[in-house]
């Protein structure tokens, strides 16, 4: 089993406490920046072709 460091940050907006947990994976292929960015663009891509259609 891979062994995962986390981070915790914390962050109030108004009287909501918001709580991200991140971990990184030594296995993983992409960066969040380019998954994030693959997906949107396939997004976009499906969009347009529903629209085509």
């Amino acid at each position: 089993m891979e062994e995962k460091t986390v981070n915790i940050t914390e962050k109030v907006i108004g009287d909501t406490l918001y709580r991200i947990e991140s971990s990184i994976s030594s296995t993983a292929k992409e960066t969040a920046y380019e998954k994030l960015k693959r997906m949107i663009l396939n997004d976009v891509t499906n969009q347009e072709t529903k629209k085509v259609s």
